[in-house]
């Protein structure tokens, strides 16, 4: 039954188009298409009155092919209407007793008219089922005839044996042929040389490889003899089971795709050097440079920022706050201003950093510039402290340029005072104890002469004279001339030192720096308190440790105790301390003091100790 629908529907198509030329308005037009059927049914009505009643047998046949003819030009509801026509007449004019003519009729006839009639209903059916598979056909192919006669691509269909069977436009364009000087040949008769060679090529390229095989190659266009780079892919065809029937052929021109993806590629090599440099630098750079999004996650860091904060290279999310923990105050001063700028602490290391805000508020990013200045830091600081030491040198000159004026004029006065208390040890009539106290007077004008030609050292070069001496006497001598100023002050003294400690020092100096670091002790608790000297030997000095209990020292004011001028009590001079570190520094000592407001102050000498035993 396949085959012969099949065939029905070759001969359909072959038929078909020739009759539609002719009677081509019957199916765009109502009034054609109901003429059509009465005609045909008239037709079939005479050559059925012409056969005679008993030629056929059955009446409905004779109008078979009119309802089958109306269904071909004009569609189901025109045969349907043929058939209805076709039975009304037969039944009325050739079935008794309905008959208006006198025609034999059979009664057992009446089962096999109506199965004919049926049957026409199937056929009408079936024809215009055809008809309209027909037309879908037909509109389709002109689509695709369209697509293929508009597409600027080179198209062809080959044969089994490679004769070409169709192309479109596009090949006549290129080659310069007419498309009936291409049908039907091959392409070693239409080319030359290795252009018939290159095409037989891709032929059996799509034979070998049983599917799409695609190809590049330079061919000269006809047209205006410039070489152009085709993209040709060949497509073998097959039947359902297989059989080899033809190749189907695509070629496209590609040379400005080809040009651009030069250029592309060029272009791409380019931005992988610049791409490689800008990284080269960023990773190399000696600053840190680092990309934070707005949740604090660090999203991108060059090889400073990692050595800066100390991140292994991981693919770990790290947010900047675990390493800055300034850093969301940081931010969102950046976020407000849009810039930013602060030295922070992180890692015993100073950082300058500079932060921008880029992108929406919706989707806030920073960029963070890192700069390591700690060393800037320091020499900031060795030069301030470098500053300070030559504004102290400056202004220890001018005080000994002053001070030498004052020793001189006080000088004269102590060295009568010495020649008073020399006379009265040789009278004979002393009090007791009162010799005693006339030598310590004459030792003390000595130690106060000693001690004012000492500002000369602010001016030129100190002269010390060190000299293994016992530190237990010192200490004694020291407190004999302040023991009244501290029990009128209620303070208590405690003295732990081995009376065999000995110390390289010259005497009245080292005398001078204890007896003005009691002093201080004893005026800094007017209220009471506990005076504490101790000593012993540490390595090769002998630590000396003078503390007192009372308010202590501020951290703004204990900086600057050593300088000279500089003090807090109103009676002050401001000297005392700039002495004591001044004889300190000359002796190859040094000084440290410990202080906090409300508990008392503790200086610490390190002096070296004597490297020869003393008498007893």
């Amino acid at each position: 039954m396949s085959a012969i629908l099949d065939r029905i529907s070759e001969r359909l198509g072959r038929s078909l188009p020739k009759l539609e030329a002719v009677l081509f308005p019957l199916h765009r037009s109502f009034t054609y298409r109901v003429g059509i059927v009465l005609i045909l049914v008239m037709i079939a009505f005479v050559v059925r009155r012409l056969i005679g009643p008993d030629e056929l047998g059955v009446p409905f046949l004779t109008f078979f092919p009119a309802a089958a003819i109306s269904a071909v030009f004009g569609g189901f509801w025109a045969g349907m209407l043929a058939t209805a026509l076709g039975a009304i007449t037969a039944t009325y004019f050739f079935i008794p007793p309905y008959s208006m003519f006198s025609f034999a009729f059979r009664p057992e006839t009446i089962f096999a008219n109506m199965v004919y009639l049926l049957d026409e209903i199937v056929v009408c059916s079936a024809i215009a089922a055809l008809h309209r598979f027909y037309r879908i056909t037909k509109d389709q192919n002109a689509e695709l005839n369209t697509l293929i006669q508009t597409i600027p691509d080179l198209i062809w269909l080959k044969s089994s044996e490679g004769i070409y069977l169709e192309c479109n436009p596009a090949i006549e364009q290129f080659y310069g042929l007419r498309r009936d000087a291409v049908i039907g040949r091959t392409a070693r008769d239409l080319f030359q040389g290795s252009v018939a060679e290159s095409i037989h090529r891709q032929d059996e390229a799509a034979l070998v490889t049983d599917g799409p095989c695609t190809t590049e190659g330079w061919v000269t266009r006809a047209c205006d003899c410039h070489n152009v780079l085709l993209e040709t892919t060949t497509t073998p065809m097959r039947t359902a089971d297989g059989k080899f029937i033809g190749v189907l052929g695509i070629a496209r021109d590609i040379t400005e795709r080809r040009h651009l993806e030069d250029e592309v590629r060029a272009r791409t090599v380019e931005l992988e050097r610049e791409r490689a440099f800008l990284t080269a630098i960023f990773e190399h750079t000696g600053d840190g440079i680092l990309a934070v999004d707005g949740e604090g996650y660090i999203a991108l860091a060059n090889h400073e920022a990692r050595r800066l904060l100390g991140i292994i290279e991981d693919n770990t999310p790290r947010r900047l706050a675990e390493f800055w923990p300034d850093w969301p105050a940081i931010a969102s001063g950046a976020a407000e201003r849009g810039e930013a700028r602060h030295d922070i602490e992180a890692a015993g290391r100073v950082l300058a950093l500079s932060v921008t805000r880029t992108g929406e508020l919706s989707e806030t990013r920073y960029v963070i510039v890192a700069r390591d200045v700690s060393e800037e830091h320091r020499l900031a600081d060795e030069r301030r402290e470098l500053d300070r030491q030559m504004f102290q040198m400056e202004k220890m000159a001018t005080l000994g340029e002053l001070t030498m004026g004052v020793a001189h004029e006080i000088g004269n006065p102590l060295a009568g005072m010495k020649a008073v208390a020399q006379s009265l040890q040789y009278e004979d009539d002393l009090p007791m104890g009162a010799s005693e106290s006339l030598q310590r007077l004459e030792a003390e004008i000595d130690r106060l002469g000693d001690f004012l030609h000492s500002f000369h050292g602010f001016a030129a070069p100190p002269r010390t004279h060190p000299v293994p001496c016992r530190l237990h006497d010192i200490v004694e001598d020291t407190l004999f001339w302040t023991r009244k100023e501290a029990v009128s002050h209620d303070v208590a003294i405690g003295l732990a030192i081995d009376k065999y400690l000995s110390v390289h020092a010259d005497p009245n100096q080292i005398k001078q720096v204890l007896l003005n670091l009691v002093v201080n002790a004893i005026h800094a608790m007017p209220h009471g308190g506990a005076l504490r000297i101790a000593a012993h030997n540490e390595n090769n000095n002998v630590r000396i440790e003078v503390a007192d209990t009372g308010g202590g020292i501020g951290t703004d004011v204990l900086p600057r105790i050593f300088d000279p001028f500089f003090t807090t009590r109103a009676t002050g001079s401001g000297l005392g301390l700039a002495v004591v570190k001044k004889i300190v520094s000359e002796h190859g000592a040094r000084i440290e003091v410990k202080s906090r407001s409300g508990h008392g102050t503790c200086f610490t000498l390190y002096w070296p100790a004597a490297s020869m035993e003393l008498p007893a």
